[in-house]
């Protein structure tokens, strides 16, 4: 069967469950479309530079680093139906204001960069606000089924949002295309104002830098959440400079075309998908600890093996596919339980600080990576860099090995290695 019968259960009878996740279902596959027209438009009508295309993704993750933090604050503060409607109207508008000029006469580059801009910093709000949200409509139990479900959604689209955005472009033209990717924020909007009966944990009441201050000393006082951090964020970091290095080593030295380059990259999202559905089946019979570590494990090996079927000179496409979807398989095992550890292991009103602290950590080494990848292939020759990522990837990705989570058998047992002395004794 596709889904675990808790999950299915959650789908049938738990409606906030079912509201969110169809909300943020819809709002990141609108997510996918927009991270492919923006660029396109660039592309295709503006004739821009690759700098300017570059910029556009940029101001899309520079938000990231900046609004993480206060993020949490606002999801803290505030009832979390008002931040996902809020925060996917304000996505919807700017991607509709964008097709009205376009239909008016074209956009513009600073256009474009504004909107990115702008769904960019509403984007960080929003994925706050759902991860925080998740931990209070679903029991602790179902943290990981529901994760896993998560990430299974985010896979499919990952893998058909390019292709549904040429699609549509194809069919229908920019503008109309710009209208129903803002018709499926409109969508995510709704789902969140149909959440019901899920407040604001009622912090007290202090500015905001004092807030950031004490979430982030909170998020490193535990030892589980500060080590899954440090995973998350040298695996990120590896994950995105080797990507960059792939792209160059593909095309320059095994002669491969620009779309034989995405297909292999987006395979890998079918293991992703297959980790996803399968991960907490696989923990009742190992352990959530050691499916954890193992995951992020199994995702460097996966890039490992990428440089190594390329010396073989055989099949090299159907094998580097595969490497990828060994490493999306590994990637999915890890996030599902590394974002539900996340979930269960804080107190309700650390929650939104936790989550934007961990975000902060995990994807602001994103650019670092891109950097360094491409620093090392001008450097060292991209076959050659991608042997020194994915040894370097391989080494760091033991981290959780010497983790208190690796003792984890289950999610309740990773509340209780989370807790401080304190809370442990308080209990007591």
């Amino acid at each position: 069967m596709l889904f675990d019968k808790e999950l299915r259960g959650l789908l049938a009878d738990n409606k906030n469950f079912r509201q969110i996740w169809l909300g943020e279902t819809t709002a990141h596959f609108a997510t996918q479309l927009t991270n492919f027209l923006l660029p396109l438009v660039a592309v295709t009508m503006l004739q821009t530079s690759a700098t300017a295309v570059g910029a556009i993704s940029a101001v899309q993750f520079i938000p990231i680093v900046l609004f993480s933090l206060f993020a949490g604050v606002v999801v803290d503060r505030h009832p979390p139906r008002r931040t996902l409607a809020l925060s996917s109207l304000v996505r919807g508008a700017a991607l509709g204001a964008l097709g009205l000029f376009q239909a008016m006469g074209g956009v513009t580059l600073t256009q474009i960069l504004v909107v990115a801009a702008v769904i960019g910093t509403a984007t960080v709000f929003y994925e706050v606000a759902y991860q925080s949200t998740i931990p209070k409509v679903v029991p602790t139990e179902a943290i990981a089924p529901a994760n896993g479900l998560h990430q299974a959604t985010y896979s499919v689209s990952q893998l058909a949002g390019p292709a549904a955005a040429g699609a549509l472009v194809s069919q229908l033209g920019l503008s109309l295309a710009l209208s129903v990717t803002t018709a499926l924020f409109c969508g995510a909007m709704v789902s969140g104002l149909l959440l019901k009966g899920v407040e604001a944990p009622g912090v007290p009441r202090q500015s905001a830098l004092k807030t950031i201050g004490s979430g982030l000393r909170y998020t490193w006082s535990l030892r589980p959440i500060r080590d899954l951090c440090v995973q998350a964020g040298l695996s990120n970091m590896h994950e995105q400079a080797f990507l960059t290095v792939f792209m160059v080593f593909a095309v320059r030295e095994l002669g491969m075309s620009g779309t034989t380059v995405g297909v292999i990259i987006g395979v890998g999202s079918v293991g992703a998908l297959v980790g996803s559905l399968t991960a907490t089946r696989i923990a009742a019979r190992w352990t959530v600890g050691l499916v954890l570590a193992s995951g992020a494990v199994l995702a460097a090996v996966g890039f490992l093996l990428v440089p190594a079927f390329a010396r073989l000179d055989v099949y090299v496409a159907v094998l580097a596919g595969v490497a990828f979807v060994v490493n999306g398989f590994g990637v999915a095992l890890f996030n599902v339980f590394a974002v539900s550890l996340r979930q269960s292991i804080p107190v309700e009103h650390q929650l939104g600080a936790v989550t934007a602290s961990y975000r902060l950590v995990a994807l602001g080494t994103l650019p670092v990576g891109a950097m360094l990848g491409g620093v090392l292939a001008d450097a060292a020759t991209p076959g050659n860099a991608l042997w020194i990522i994915g040894i370097s990837y391989l080494l760091v990705s033991f981290w959780l090995m010497f983790s208190p989570l690796r003792r984890a058998r289950t999610m309740e047992e990773s509340k209780v290695l989370g807790q401080t002395p304190q809370q442990r004794t308080s209990k007591a």
